[in-house]
Formats: structure tokens, sequence, C-alpha cells
């Protein structure tokens, strides 16, 4: 989505090296690789350029909260928020998935280290952003969130537009409405799950799903399961306290068949929605399971249209991703 990134793949094909040295741009490259074009739009990027490499490095010394899920690719990252557990890492399968040149950055509120977790969304959203903004300081911005990560993803978005920032993409993933955060709607929820747990096909997955947990559980130990455990009560307890009001862009509303998000309420709150239909699996099985290449699928060919549009926009672009001066 932007000419630097667009210049690093070709660069990168052609086996063409960058990096920074006393605060220069430093480039070695195979006899032949950069004819003129190249050359120029090297010359005519250079600071672009050099941000981006400033980005890749920063993620090596960067803030804990900024986790690399997928760090490769020179395509604008997509920022995932955390969901109400703090795990960013649940959307690594649909990072996996996608494209070679799609990077997804993740990231995780404070308190997974055992330090007093936030109480609001708003608060959430700030301190999230913060450390987007140390990343990547400008947008376009590309921001998703699952579960109940999708109400966090809402307001980070709300807070950058009011910033001045754009943002080309807000993806809700699976995400329920915050209003059946509610403690009866939850309840509900888990008196139906164990009916719906009858039925033998049903019984198998559940306890598929309750070995993988256990498994993680015990790979991070007792201190750092309590620790999410309280960001996992402070940030539902947020959300379910929290009134969306109307968002000024586009919503992106990726629907799944958990009936009880009631995801059609978030409508109400985008000047536009386009909404993509994953199917009859549940969140869980689509980020989870074997199905997470439909979900892959689905948010690729949206990222697409924003990165064809985007070059559709500027003749200049499109010669840059032909490799043309």
């Amino acid at each position: 989505m932007t000419d630097a990134a667009a210049l690093l793949s070709t660069l990168r094909a052609r086996q063409v090296r960058l990096w920074i040295e006393d605060a220069q741009l430093k480039c070695s490259a195979p006899v032949g690789a950069l004819d003129t074009g190249l050359r120029e739009a090297l010359a005519s990027r250079k600071q672009e350029i050099m941000t981006l490499l400033l980005q890749a490095e920063a993620l090596k010394n960067g803030p804990a909260s900024i986790v690399p899920i997928k760090p490769e690719g020179c395509r604008p990252p997509v920022f995932a928020v955390s969901g109400h557990g703090g795990d960013v890492f649940r959307l690594l399968p649909l990072a996996r998935h996608l494209h070679a040149e799609q990077p997804m950055i993740g990231v995780q509120p404070p308190g997974l280290d055992g330090t007093e977790p936030l109480k609001s969304v708003e608060t959430l959203a700030r301190y999230e952003i913060e450390q987007i903004r140390r990343y990547r300081p400008y947008g376009p911005y590309l921001i998703a969130g699952h579960c109940a990560g999708g109400t966090l993803a809402f307001e980070v978005a709300h807070q950058l537009v009011a910033a001045g920032q754009e943002v080309a993409l807000l993806a809700l993933i699976g995400s329920p409405f915050p209003t059946m955060f509610g403690r009866g709607s939850l309840m509900w929820l888990r008196i139906s799950g164990y009916a719906k747990a009858l039925t033998p096909a049903a019984f198998a997955r559940r306890l598929r799903l309750r070995i993988e947990r256990h498994k993680a559980e015990a790979a991070v130990g007792l201190a750092a399961l309590s620790a999410s455990q309280r960001v996992e009560s402070a940030t539902v307890a947020a959300v379910r306290s929290y009134r969306p009001r109307p968002f000024p862009g586009q919503i992106d509303l990726f629907v799944t068949a958990d009936r009880w998000h009631r995801s059609h309420l978030w409508r109400a709150f985008a000047a536009t929605i386009r909404e993509h239909h994953i199917g009859e699996f549940e969140v869980n099985d689509l980020l989870l399971g074997p199905n997470v290449s439909m979900l892959a699928a689905s948010f690729q060919g949206r990222l697409n249209q924003l990165q064809t549009a985007d070059v559709a926009n500027s003749p200049a672009k499109r010669r840059l991703r032909l490799g043309h001066g």
C-alpha cells in the first residue's frame, strides 16, 4: 500500500540487500540487479525505505507489548490488538496463511507480566495506540481484533481517526457486540454450550480444545496463567461497560456461525459496513482449527482489494510494482 513497501518487495526478489549504517542507507546488489528505473526509485524513496528498515529493527528492541506474530514481508502490517485474554498468538495460524509479504504485528495489553491490568476499553486503546505509533508513527493503519478484541479494535480505530490518522482497515473477526458480554448473556452461552456438547461430534471438539488449553496452560506456568486470568477478567468487565459510538469510517465485519455474537448490531455504528460470512463455522474453529484457511482467504481477499485500489490510484505505484522506473 506504499511505494516503499512495493519497491522493497521488488528489490528483495532481485536479491538486493539494504541496511542502515551511520544514519545512511547502504546497498549491496548483484551485478545487473539494479536497472536505471530501480535506481531512480530507490533514490526518490530513500527516506521511506529507511523508515521501514528502522521499523523492522524496532521489532528486535521495541516494547514488550509489540509481538511479531508474522514480521516478514514488505506490505504495511496488520496490527492485531489483543483479545480478552491478552493472547495475540491465537491469530498465528491465520497470519501463517496470509500472503508471504503480509506482516501481522500483535499488540498485547499490560498486566500479563503480573502488573495491574487496565480496566476500561478507552484506556486500553490509548495504551495500545502508544505501542502501535512507537512502531509505526503514521498511517494508514490496518487494525484487526478477534472476539472481545473486536471492541478494542473499534475503539483503537476511533482514537486514531480522532488524532488525524487514517485507518484503511478496521476488521472485526468473530467479534460479539459489547452488550453480549453481559453476565446474563455469558451464562446463557455457558448453558447452551453444555447442551450442544451432548452430541458426539461436539463433545470430541470440546475435549480437543480443552486438551489444547491444558497443554498451553502447563507450558506458560502458574504465575503467567494467573496473570492472564486477571487480564481476561478485567478486559471482559471493560468491554461489558463499553458504550460504542458511531465510527466515521468502514467496518469489515467477519461473521462466524456464533449466533450469540449478534454481530449485526455493529451495523448501526459504522458509516459503512462490509460483511464477510465465513460459512457455518464458529470463531474458535476458524482461528485454531483446520478451517483457518477459509478465514485467511476471506481476510486476504480484503487486503488484496486495498492493495489493488491503492496501486490503481497511482500510476507511479503500478510502475514500481512491475519494477519499471
